[in-house]
This record gives C-alpha cells, sequence and structure tokens, in this order.
C-alpha cells in the first residue's frame, strides 16, 4: 500500500464507434418560410438507444462529445465524435442537468444530494452548492451558465417526489425558484415559479427565459421570458406554448431561436415567439442542445439520444 490514490479507470464502453443510424419520424413540418433554410435539408438521427431515461444534453468542447443524463440509470454518457457512447459518471446521485463552466469544466443537477456539483467527467462529482439562503435545496433540474460565470438553475421538487428520479424529501424553503451561484460561490433564489424546468438564456445575455411545468394546476405550462440585469430577472411575460405535452427542456441558438421539448418532436420559435417549425421524433423528447458551430441539434428522450443534422 504506497497510500497513492488508484488511477482513473477508463471509461466503460457502450456503444462501440460506427456511424449514426438512420431515423424513421414523421416529416419535419414547417410553419414559417423563415425555418425551410434551416430545416429543408434536415435529417434525424439515432445515436443511442438504451438508455432509461435521457436529459441534460450539453456539448462539451473540452472533450468534443456531447454529454448526457441517463437520469434513472444513474449515469452521465457521452458521444463521442467516432460514434462511440462511454459512461462517464456511473452510480450518480440521479444526475439530471448538465453544462458547461466558465474554466471549460462540467456542471451538474443532483437530485440525489440536493446540489449543484461540478466535475471532469470522471470520479465523483464535487458538490458546490447544497443551500440556498441557509435552506436546503430542492431537486436542481436544469441550469445554464451565464457570461459572467454565474450558474443559474431552476429548483423544482419533481426529484423530492419521484423515487424513480430522486431521494423521497421534502422542501425546506416551501419554494420553487430560479436560483444564481454567483462568482462567490453562494446560491441565491432570484424568483419563484411554479415547478420551473428549462432554462436558457439569450445570445446577448440579457434575456432569461424558463419553462413552468406544474403538474397539479399550480400554474401555467409554458415557457416565460424575463428581462435579466446582471444578478436580478425582471419583466416576467408569457413567450411559447407547445402545441402537446410541455415543454420540459430548451436551447436558444446564435440567431435568438429557441428550439424546445415537447410530446411529439421539438417545437422552433424565433425571438418573437412566433412558432417556426416542428420536428417530430419516434417518441416524447426531453431536451436538446446544440454543438459548437450549431450544424447538429442533440435531443434526448426517453431511451434515445438523437442526432438532427442541419446540413
Amino acid at each position: 500500500m504506497t497510500g497513492d490514490p488508484p488511477p482513473l479507470l477508463t471509461p466503460a464502453r457502450l456503444r462501440p464507434p460506427g456511424p449514426p443510424e438512420p431515423t424513421e419520424a414523421d416529416p419535419i413540418r414547417i410553419h414559417h418560410a423563415a425555418a425551410r433554410d434551416v430545416l429543408g435539408e434536415a435529417r434525424l438521427f439515432t445515436l443511442y438507444d438504451q438508455a432509461s431515461w435521457s436529459e441534460g444534453p450539453v456539448w462539451w468542447p473540452r472533450a468534443q462529445t456531447l454529454v448526457w443524463s441517463d437520469i434513472v440509470g444513474r449515469r452521465v454518457l457521452g458521444w463521442r465524435e467516432d460514434g462511440a457512447v462511454d459512461v462517464l459518471l456511473d452510480a450518480t446521485p440521479f444526475i439530471n442537468g448538465n453544462a458547461v463552466a466558465a474554466d471549460g469544466g462540467l456542471v451538474h443537477c443532483e437530485h440525489g444530494r440536493r446540489a449543484i456539483s461540478r466535475s471532469d467527467g470522471t470520479g465523483i462529482p464535487t458538490p458546490i452548492a447544497t443551500q440556498a439562503q441557509g435552506q436546503r435545496l430542492n431537486a436542481p433540474n436544469d441550469l445554464a451558465v451565464a457570461d459572467d460565470g454565474s450558474i443559474w438553475f431552476s429548483d423544482p421538487t419533481f426529484g423530492l417526489e419521484n423515487p424513480k428520479q430522486g431521494v423521497p424529501g421534502r422542501s425546506e424553503s416551501g419554494r420553487t425558484a430560479i436560483c444564481r451561484i454567483g462568482v462567490d460561490g453562494a446560491a441565491v433564489r432570484v424568483i419563484d415559479m411554479a415547478q420551473p424546468n428549462g432554462l436558457a438564456f439569450s445570445p446577448d445575455g440579457r434575456t432569461f427565459y424558463a419553462s413552468q411545468t406544474p403538474e397539479h394546476g399550480e400554474g401555467e405550462v409554458a415557457i416565460f421570458a424575463f428581462d435579466r440585469h446582471g444578478e436580478t430577472l425582471s419583466n416576467r411575460r408569457f413567450f411559447a406554448r407547445v402545441p402537446q405535452g410541455i415543454p420540459d427542456g430548451f436551447t436558444v441558438d446564435r440567431r435568438g431561436w429557441l428550439w424546445s421539448s415537447s410530446e411529439i418532436g421539438v417545437e422552433l420559435f424565433d425571438a418573437e415567439a412566433r412558432h417556426l417549425a416542428t420536428i417530430p421524433t419516434p417518441h416524447l423528447c426531453s431536451n436538446c442542445a446544440f454543438d459548437t458551430d450549431e450544424r447538429r441539434l442533440f435531443v434526448t428522450g426517453g431511451e434515445s439520444l438523437w442526432m438532427l443534422a442541419l446540413g
């Protein structure tokens, strides 16, 4: 025994390198001419279909890898450019949302430890926030990193209520809110929402979007927009509603277009909330994220990770 830490294990490989599989889905429906140039030649591919419940996709430039969570399977997975799929983090505390921190590492939402944590894609993530203003977090769901390096996250109670996706418990604060971790490392509740879920910033960082998805009629199921002024949010307003299901997770591209999950696929809205297109997926989808060049949209749902190639 030398006392040295054990070497990091090679990630478990779930899928060998190989090309993606073309996916059968209903045709893309263009609702506005503005979307035709972007989606006219788009094709959907299946990258992996053996997860339990896929969520929280993010493109990780440092590793040229699409990172996503299998919440129920308690793993964080990585799709590589050669088509391989690896287990990056195993036996996780029900990790859901993932994002890339200002320093290039990964940050995660944990239902089990009721925490925001960080990792370098191996080992055991390190919690960086478990409380906000002296009260324990609920079950952080999704997160986004702002242009100043602050970490914004939604804190509903879903992970306290569903034993398949978390550890049963109660809310200490009695609040479900959008929270923020500043550069000083302190977490605060910025604004209350009825079960906030997905979130994202506009390209200039001045507009903040968050979906509200209560299950028992506590509020409207929709995506809302806010004006962001540094550490604060104001001027809450209705932005959009998906035609079927809920806007579970979404992403915003460089144009300011918002790509949201729904019961039937991905719904595309421009910055004025015009419904531009519907991109059907083979079954319910949960979230989506672009790669660096925004030529590929990665979409999670159920057991699947799909890729929409934009040509």
